[in-house]
This record gives structure tokens, C-alpha cells and sequence, in this order.
């Protein structure tokens, strides 16, 4: 089968919205400095402490940072990890935009979520996320260059994530399973920002 040139393919957009609870909770939880004030007052009022959410994982958690620049708003690859709830912490005040399928989104014939179970979100530079386990996702697009953020990760995704791709243009090891939408779909998908 000869592969189309990627200037003939289809164009599909997801459209980045505002990230609230509600919407994301299919995908994971809201961390931010709202609802939930803990009583932890050892300190009188120069500490606020709030209920953000929790890391759920099978395995030792360890954390990465990065540093990023700002990438095209084009989706390449759909990733999914089973053994932990992966955080995305923004440093530095930086926001950025988080794609995502729910785990148990309607996978089309080509192994991926349908288009129509793509959604994407706008995070404050002040606010993190933390996406459950076996959430489809790109890992976030920063909105500006040089910004620093933390991400939860185990030994075997890290080693995962080293891996080269396969013929396919894929990972699929160390609880990684990274699929090419472009290749698997046969269009490009992209972000629309409001």
C-alpha cells in the first residue's frame, strides 16, 4: 500500500478549551490552590494547604523534569501507560496545552481513539494535572520556550520512553504504548487554540 505525501493528507483539529474538574474528569484529576482547604493551620495563616489529588501507581514513582520549547500544535503520537496515573506539574508559572482520550475511549479499526474522543485542554501555569492510568495522551505543549515542568514516571516507562521507535514509527514496551496517529489514522491531526 503506497503512502499518501503528508501535504495530501487530511487535515482533523481538536480545539483547546479551558480546563475545569469537570470537564477533565474523564481524562484525570485538577490540581490546583482551590476547593478542598485542609485544617493544617501550624503555621497561622501564611500556609494554605489543599486537597490536589493523588499519584495511583503499581510501581516506585520517580520524576522527571524537563525543560521544553514551544512545538507544532500537531498531535504525532497517542501514548498510554497502565501502571501509573502520570502528573504534569508546570515550574515557573508556565502554562500549557494537554491532549487527551480517556482510557476506555472507542478505539477506531486502526488502534487509536476516534477523533471525536480527542479533546484538549488550556492548564495555568499555576495548576498541574494528573491524567489516570491508561489515559491516551501527547506529552503537554508548552506555550513558551525554555519552560521547566515535572513529571511523574517509573523505571520501565522511563526505559520505555528511551527505546527507539519500531518500523512503524511506534513504542510499544516498558508500559509504554505510543502510537503514531498520522500513520495509523492516515491524517494529521492538529490543535486549534482559541
Amino acid at each position: 500500500m503506497a503512502v499518501k505525501p503528508e501535504q495530501d493528507l487530511a487535515t482533523r483539529v481538536v480545539k483547546v478549551e479551558p480546563l475545569t474538574e469537570e470537564a477533565f474528569a474523564p481524562y484525570g484529576d485538577v490540581l490546583a490552590a482551590e476547593g478542598q482547604r485542609r485544617s493544617i493551620d501550624l503555621y497561622g495563616s501564611t500556609i494554605d494547604v489543599f486537597s490536589a489529588g493523588r499519584v495511583d501507581s503499581d510501581v516506585e514513582v520517580d520524576i522527571f523534569m524537563s525543560r521544553s520549547s514551544i512545538r507544532e500544535f500537531r498531535v504525532h503520537f497517542l501514548e498510554r501507560h497502565m501502571l501509573l496515573a502520570q502528573m504534569f506539574v508546570p515550574l515557573g508559572g508556565t502554562p500549557f496545552i494537554v491532549v487527551v482520550g480517556r482510557p476506555n475511549a472507542e478505539e477506531d479499526e486502526n488502534g487509536i481513539p476516534l477523533v471525536s474522543e480527542i479533546r484538549s485542554f488550556f492548564v495555568p501555569g499555576d495548576t498541574a494535572v494528573t491524567i489516570h492510568r491508561g489515559t491516551w495522551h501527547e506529552p503537554p505543549f508548552p506555550l513558551a520556550d525554555d519552560s521547566l515542568r515535572l513529571t511523574t514516571t517509573h523505571a520501565a516507562l522511563t526505559t520505555g520512553l528511551e527505546s527507539k521507535l519500531n518500523e512503524h514509527g511506534e513504542i510499544n514496551q516498558n508500559d509504554v504504548e505510543k502510537r503514531n496517529v498520522t500513520a495509523r489514522s492516515g491524517y494529521v491531526l492538529r490543535l486549534e487554540l482559541p
